[in-house]
């Protein structure tokens, strides 16, 4: 990702700041994330069978990989304004590029089929993420870690005993006919409700600025060293998140308490329901939800393991990225450029996902009789998936261009920028930029 220097806008001393390119390691991560949200979209039983147990593993690790992603990308694309001293052009960037995945979302979101689009909450945790642009890294490793600890005990407080889960799935055009909902769902009761998943950003964030400063010193060494860094204190983080809610859980009572409060003496039951995947949120109203670990439940447990091993991974192909030579980076010439261009690659999957399922819903009773065709829902269908994100790598990587969406997300983030740059060269000298 290449940021231009910024250009002086008033006779003022402004710190010059050398561009960024690519990062490698960044981009690999990036497509791991579209590979494992694949994975979870389509090698799935859905009502036929039981999922793959690879796939129950990465569930709910392969989205919030792409989200703290999604924090880097904030700092990497606002380094530029904020190096300049220009906070408010930072800010109106992010703003735009947040306006600009909403509008893609809600329209990918009128698609047809089983995946829940995640764009339009990804568009509301950059606005969410505004007013941290000027925090200090231990700020906002704070703040992420308070919030994770005291947002879901909000959320059972907000929610009570109402029935509100999953009011809002794949965001699209149609629910802005309910206004009350709609934003209900997007910050709390949604798939992906963007006070949840706001930790990830911040995260990212951090993991950002880390990248840009170990890639200024201008020695390879430096981001290994940051790479493995990542990768220890993540692995950490997440292996002692694990421990402390299996502690909880098992040896303190958490798991046989839970089943007296849903009355049964089966553990392996209430095991079962404590561990479900819920959407953002603990997924009941017993207390005993905080402590579960379960995929995209929202629990403490699960977003310190989640984001945990989101900055381990990329820590270790951050690491992995500076050991790529020219025939590496040859040969992984489409991973690369596929990773670069991740809104559309996910978009097509989607789009393409969709088709598959419209044909499939057309004649639901049939499929479930006789089972779902493998190219609704299948392992071979996530090659394919894979093999088409391959290709649209293989493409921009020949044309030399980023993806659509990329340059489309960047130039609405750009001229929302120009606002304030246009205003800051008007103002007079020494005049506030914001």
């Amino acid at each position: 990702m290449t940021i231009p220097p910024p250009v002086p806008s008033a006779p003022q001393p402004i710190r010059v700041v050398a561009p960024v390119g690519r990062v490698a390691g960044l981009d690999l991560a990036r497509f791991l994330a579209l590979v494992g949200m694949m994975a979870t979209h389509l090698w799935i039983g859905f009502g036929v069978g039981e999922d793959p147990a690879f796939v129950d593993v990465i569930s709910g690790k392969a989205a919030a990989l792409f989200a703290v992603l999604a924090g880097v990308g904030i700092a990497l694309t606002t380094r530029g304004d904020l190096a300049a001293g220009r906070p408010r052009a930072a800010r109106l960037a992010v703003f735009g590029r947040g306006a600009a995945l909403i509008a893609i979302g809600l329209t990918l979101g009128l698609v047809p089929g089983i995946i829940l689009v995640i764009l339009v909450y990804y568009g509301i945790t950059f606005w969410l993420a505004i007013p941290a642009l000027r925090w200090r890294n231990g700020v906002l490793l704070a703040v992420a870690t308070g919030w994770a600890l005291v947002w879901p005990v909000l959320s059972m407080l907000l929610r009570g005993d109402a029935d509100l889960s999953l009011e809002v799935g794949s965001a699209n055009w149609f629910d802005l006919t309910d206004p009350l909902v709609f934003v209900r769902g997007l910050f709390v009761t949604g798939a992906y409700p963007a006070l949840t998943w706001v930790v990830y950003v911040l995260v990212g964030l951090v993991v950002g600025r880390l990248v840009i400063a170990a890639r200024e010193t201008g020695t390879r060494g430096a981001v290994q060293n940051l790479g493995v860094r990542l990768a220890a204190t993540g692995t950490i983080v997440s292996a002692s998140a694990f421990l402390v809610s299996l502690l909880a859980l098992w040896p303190l009572g958490g798991l046989a308490a839970f089943a007296a409060e849903e009355g049964t003496s089966r553990l392996d039951l209430a095991q079962e329901e404590l561990l479900d995947g819920s959407h953002g949120i603990p997924g009941g109203t017993s207390w005993w939800y905080l402590a579960s670990p379960a995929p995209h439940s929202g629990s403490f447990p699960d977003l310190a393991i989640t984001a945990g091993l989101a900055v381990a991974i990329i820590g270790v192909l951050l690491a992995l990225g500076t050991l790529l030579g020219a025939t590496g980076v040859r040969v992984l010439g489409p991973v690369l450029a596929a990773g670069a261009a991740p809104l559309t690659v996910y978009t097509t999957h989607v789009f393409v996902a969709g088709i598959a399922a419209s044909l499939v819903l057309a004649d639901w009773s049939r499929s479930l009789a006789e089972g779902h065709p493998w190219w609704f829902v299948s392992g071979w269908i996530w090659l394919c998936h894979i093999a088409g994100a391959l290709l649209i790598g293989f493409v921009l990587m020949k044309l030399r261009v980023r993806g659509p969406l990329e340059r489309f997300v960047g130039w609405v983030g750009r001229r929302a920028a120009r606002l304030a740059r246009d205003r800051l060269a008007e103002a007079p000298p020494g005049h506030p930029s914001g």
